[in-house]
């Protein structure tokens, strides 16, 4: 067994005890709460010594998340440069809603990309990779057993940890 398959068998909650302090922030937000709210909530989770939050999850009334809001999507969301139109993101909103004013009057609910991959805490990170490439997402909710919020992952992370371990080789 290679250096990089400890890592790919790690548990999801075993990686995200070893790494917590390397995990993308986030914030959550129930799905009613406006645009306008949450660049409040952005601008306050930064410091200027440490990043702000990567991910904002948007949750249900229940508190279960439903979807997220990664940063390069807030970029494409609020800039009307062209330039930004990312071609591996969905265009969240109609062109012709992107007025300031009705942007930051929309939910969140309406903003986030809803098809994510959230997944339990018991997986592998094996497995969690096969949901990634399954969602074409760069990050991943894990829950537990109850559906709450543990983590985000990033795909940013699990490669680190992969390439750490390959050079140890």
């Amino acid at each position: 067994m290679s250096n990089a398959d400890t890592v790919l068998d790690m548990k999801l909650r075993e990686f995200i005890e070893k790494y917590k302090n390397e995990l993308p922030r986030y914030i959550v937000v129930e799905e009613s709460v406006t645009f306008k709210n949450i660049l409040g909530l952005l601008r306050e989770s930064i410091d200027y010594e440490n990043k702000g939050a990567e991910v904002i999850i948007v949750v249900d009334r229940r508190g279960k998340p439903i979807g997220i809001i990664e940063d390069m999507e807030l970029i494409e969301i609020i800039s009307p440069h062209p330039r930004w139109i990312l071609s591996v993101l969905r265009p969240p909103i109609a062109r012709k809603a992107r007025s300031l004013r009705n942007l930051l009057n929309i939910p969140v609910g309406q903003i986030a990309r809803l098809m994510h991959p959230i997944v339990s805490e018991d997986i592998t990170i094996r497995e969690a990779l096969d949901h990634m490439d399954r969602f074409k997402s760069r990050y991943l909710i894990v829950v537990d057993k109850r559906d709450k919020i543990k983590a985000i992952i990033s795909s940013r992370n699990i490669l680190s940890k992969i390439l750490e371990k390959l050079m140890e080789e």
